[in-house]
């Protein structure tokens, strides 16, 4: 997978439940999260080369994870979107 973080994505991202992260390209096919506040690391998101990805931690939940991954792939617009429209109901 092309590396797009330092193209056209963020370097840090801030989620709806108002935790801060850095993504940080990891050697491999992912990016490492990494908590600036609280000095820790979050996990992992793995991507294939088809932009399919996985969150690779505990510390995350799934919204979270979604959020991450989409910044990362550059789907964020559609994720908040979707976020918006999952808590309307």
């Amino acid at each position: 997978m092309k590396n797009k973080l330092f193209d056209d994505l963020p370097k840090t991202v801030k989620l709806s439940t108002e935790k801060w992260l850095y993504i940080l390209p990891n050697k491999g096919e992912g990016y490492l999260l990494y908590d600036p506040i609280n000095e820790k690391e979050m996990g992992r998101i793995l991507m294939n080369d088809a932009d399919q990805w996985i969150y690779d931690g505990e510390l995350l939940n799934v919204y979270e994870a979604e959020e991450v991954a989409g910044a990362i792939t550059g789907h964020e617009k559609e994720m908040e979107e979707l976020l918006k429209s999952l808590k309307e109901k």
